[in-house]
């Protein structure tokens, strides 16, 4: 084993649908075998593959590759159908390559009996309206490059037509018949799986289809200077919903780029698609072609459409799998070969442990930190204290730790993810696997805590070693009644056990910003956990004090200062080299001061450099009190970033702006527009200026409103820049901002506009306004499950008798209830304040409301008492209030020791 690399800090083509897909671990032990799998599912290219993955029920684990087979799949489910996913070699195409793949699948999954082939066409628009990004299912495959030359040169085709099976024939007859009653799911699919993936959305390029007898000029890259009166004239479509069409497409080994040749084969052959694989696969096994058009077939091809096209394929492939039915032993229960019920129980429960280890947001540090600006870290990999710690002989002397030091922002984390990314790509498969943990101060509590870090490790290496899932089964470690996620002290034993059984295998652990989890934890973790490891002796690098580190910062400053006169560039960053003693992030933030002032020349230069603090504590405070302008501005963004419940969305960021300034009439009341062409653009800009520069959204899958680094937050909090900024929030400021963040939700959530929207919807299906009302007002489902939590927290110094007594409680679970997912959890129109409250914890708000009204009925929900709700939610303090009771303590004992929240 490597072990961690430490610092104390101080892949775009894979979609993955919206709810998370369930992961099943496959091995020799756990029951998926290989003939469990009866469907093959045939990609050409890697995103038509990715589109394939994003269509997935479940993702099952690897299972071990036989010797004879070349292939490397990825295994998964829809509904009761297990599915063996293979991509043809990047960069080889054909039909003759289509099969080498499909036979090699065939002989390891021995119980395949359908195939599917499903990608990207070309259209052959003739006697059927074929537009780009529609569907083209194939009722028969003909390879027209296969036959003889006759006198004369003339060319026989000796190919014959090859037809899906009987049993896919059948089955692609009763879905075609219930779309004649009932519309196709395949819109309702893509909403669903790929909804967050812009690059799989129909693309805005036009759809052209030119005549056939006009050829592309080869050097333009694009269709822009083509002449568009060579356009074939057609209906404008009504709907951008793709329509499914079935017929004959033709097949060979040669892409069609010629629209004179297609239109004469398609006319020959009757068919209406042309591509490249499936003639070969029904050669081994019957399959059903499924196509996204992508182009006409002609020389206007172009790869816009290309991502859509497949996307659409693989929803008709799952609406196809969702209707066909699962033959004799192909249900999951009833495989020939499968474990005794006690044997694939025990899969089970190894299955709940490592979904259990799953955390929302377990990732997202990592791919916000930014990548490495050119060669600004290569000088790592050179440096010799990285050699010695990669240097197998030289184990003994460090024990495998390397440990990188810093001040804030020196840029740690950016060094961190550029050797992790480096090695990461050195995994070999049962060999060797790489494994990080960025912890994250501004994210959820598993995202800081050592928990989590054991949490995420341990999923990383039970996934990239499958045989080590085995530990969860010992007895000693975890108990055989656990299925959901192990305490922290077995967590640390499980990955102590994992590890111990590597063997000869390699595994190498990246942690970085453990300074951003709590210090006792951190603590902890090395000093008791390593008793057996001498971590002092590790290799330790201060990066401040680098060579390459300087020379990747004077890197930074050439690239980025705008300045043309290199007398001055060095000049410049001679200076700021000294004042930024090694840290990052001062220089890329003078670097942006020092282009706002180059207008002004060499002498406002100069002095703006000398003016500017060479700690960066005193830069933050240089940046935000420059000018006193929006300052209102500034301590909304600053609040919202510290004591949001949860990370916001920009949308809901600048609507969470507007309110809290629309509250002092300083801006339009009038909700802002977030339909607009624009809108993305005010946004940004709203972060910018409301901050000061200091927040950014992150690049995360899922992006939210962060500062712009960790070591902003410690200014304002421990460095007390929120008190020198703004004085009259007073020492117990938390509950002073979060009465202002109260105030902003509850005049969002009310807001007359908002009322008349949801009026204006009634007869809506609740899914369509929820999506509705987000898209229009981004920040209610936000403000209306937290204006509560917020009015709580400031209840611990400012009353809110008042605000309870008066709260809009009818009107408020009109709003809730939409947002709500689970129809159990949502409140009855007639709920009362104090079951709410009750039910949702907020122990503040229940005394106040109880020293206004002591009587405690209430109904509104699934308890139907506020007493039964805090006892069901295990809200021990609130079962106190709500008893009368001035402390849980009684004759020494807890009287609501045995509550557990359900």
């Amino acid at each position: 084993m490597n072990p961690a690399l430490l610092h104390d800090r101080d892949d775009k083509d894979y979609p993955r649908p919206l709810k998370r897909q369930k992961t099943y671990y496959a091995s020799a032990e756990n029951g998926l075998l290989y003939d469990r799998y009866t469907i093959a599912w045939i990609c050409a290219l890697h995103f038509e593959m990715a589109a394939a993955l994003a269509m997935m029920d479940e993702i099952h684990g690897q299972l071990p590759r036989l010797f004879n087979d070349h292939n490397t799949y990825t295994l998964g489910s829809i509904k009761n159908h297990n599915i063996v996913i293979a991509c043809l070699p990047e960069g080889q195409y054909g039909n003759n390559h289509a099969a080498s793949v499909l036979t090699d699948l065939k002989r390891t999954f021995p119980s395949i009996c359908h195939g599917l082939m499903v990608g990207i066409g070309g259209g052959a628009p003739g006697k059927l309206d074929i537009r780009l990004g529609e569907i083209i299912v194939g009722s028969r495959v003909m390879q027209y490059d296969l036959g003889k030359v006759m006198a004369g040169g003339e060319i026989r085709r000796t190919a014959t037509p090859k037809i899906p099976d009987h049993s896919f024939g059948t089955a692609v007859a009763n879905l075609r018949a219930r779309h004649e009653i009932h519309p196709s799911r395949v819109p309702a699919i893509l909403q669903e799986r790929m909804q967050d993936q812009a690059n799989y959305h129909r693309p805005s390029t036009p759809d052209h289809l030119f005549r056939a007898s006009y050829e592309h000029d080869p050097s333009m890259a694009n269709c822009q200077t083509c002449d568009q009166s060579q356009l074939e004239q057609r209906e404008a479509r009504r709907s951008c919903e793709p329509k499914i069409h079935y017929g004959g497409i033709a097949s060979s080994n040669q892409v069609m780029k010629d629209a004179v040749t297609r239109d004469k084969l398609a006319q020959e052959l009757d068919i209406i698609c042309f591509e490249m694989e499936a003639a070969g696969l029904m050669d081994v096994l019957p399959c059903l072609p499924i196509r996204g058009i992508c182009d006409y077939s002609d020389s206007h091809k172009a790869k816009d459409w290309q991502k859509y096209a497949a996307a659409v394929a693989a929803a008709y492939a799952r609406e196809f799998l969702e209707s066909l039915p699962v033959t004799g032993d192909a249900s999951r229960g009833s495989w020939p070969n499968a474990r005794p019920p006690e044997q694939a129980d025990l899969g089970n429960r190894r299955q709940q442990l490592l979904e259990s280890l799953e955390f929302d947001q377990i990732d997202p540090r990592k791919t916000t930190i930014k990548t490495a600006y050119s060669k600004t870290c290569r000088w790592f990999l050179k440096h010799p204290n990285y050699l010695d710690w990669l240097d197998s002989e030289k184990r003994l002397q460090h024990h495998g730790f390397l440990w990188i030091r810093g001040k804030p922002g020196a840029g740690k984390s950016i060094i961190m993810k550029f050797i992790y990314t480096k090695m990461k790509k050195t995994d070999i498969p049962m060999k060797a696997l790489t494994v990080s943990f960025f912890f994250n101060a501004r994210g959820g509590l598993l995202e800081k805590s050592v928990s989590g870090m054991y949490r995420s490790l341990l999923l990383q290496l039970l996934e990239g070693f499958p045989d080590l899932q085995r530990i969860l089964d010992d007895a000693d470690l975890i108990s055989r009644n656990q299925v959901t996620c192990p305490p922290l002290n077995v967590l640390k034993d499980l990955f102590r056990s994992a590890v111990s059984s590597l063997e000869k295998r390699s595994l190498t652990c990246f942690v970085d910003a453990l300074d951003e989890c709590d210090e006792q934890q951190v603590k902890d973790m090395v000093d008791r956990h390593y008793p057996y490891v001498d971590i002092k002796s590790g290799i330790r690098l201060i990066l401040e004090g680098q060579d390459g580190h300087i020379e990747g910062l004077k890197i930074y400053i050439n690239s980025h200062l705008r300045i043309q006169d290199p007398a001055l560039i060095d000049e410049l960053k001679q200076m700021m080299l000294d004042k930024a003693a090694g840290v990052f992030l001062w220089v890329a933030l003078v670097v942006d001061i020092l282009n706002k002032e180059y207008r002004r020349g060499r002498l406002a230069l100069r002095k703006r450099l000398q003016e500017v603090p060479s700690e960066l504590s005193e830069l933050f405070k240089d940046i935000l009190t420059r000018d006193q302008e929006h300052m209102e501005d500034l301590l909304l963004s600053v609040l919202w970033i510290l004591l949001a419940e949860r990370p916001l969305k920009p949308g809901e960021y600048y609507h969470a702006i507007w309110s809290g300034l629309s509250l002092k009439g300083l801006v339009d009341p009038k909700m802002p527009p977030i339909k607009t062409s624009d809108a993305s653009d005010c946004i940004n800009k709203c972060i910018i200026s409301s901050s000061k520069g200091l927040a950014e959204i992150t690049k995360a899958k899922k992006p939210t409103v962060q500062f712009i680094h960790e070591s902003v937050r410690d200014f304002l909090i421990k460095d007390k820049g929120l008190y020198q900024l703004w004085p009259e929030l007073g020492t117990d400021w938390e509950s002073q901002a979060h009465e202002t963040l109260k105030l902003c939700c509850n005049a969002y959530v009310f807001h007359e506009t908002i009322g008349k929207a949801i009026d204006g919807q009634q007869s809506t299906e609740a899914q369509s306004m929820k999506n509705h009302l987000l898209r229009q007002f981004p920040f209610l489902e936000y403000a209306s499950q937290f204006v509560l939590g917020h009015a709580n927290t400031a209840a611990y110094k400012i009353t809110q008798q008042r605000f309870i007594s008066e709260f809009p409680v009818p009107n408020w679970v009109r709003i809730f209830n939409i947002f709500e997912k689970y129809k159990i959890r949502k409140y009855s129109q007639g709920a009362d304040i104090l079951y709410i409250l009750a039910d949702r914890g907020y122990l503040e708000l229940i005394r106040m409301r109880l020293e206004v009204n002591p009587g405690t009925d209430g109904r509104g929900g699934r308890y139907r008492h506020p007493l039964l709700a805090a006892m069901a939610k295990g809200n021990k303090d609130s079962v106190t209030a709500l008893l009368g009771l001035s402390s849980r303590i009684h004759n020494g004992t807890d009287i609501t020791d045995g509550l557990k929240a359900k």
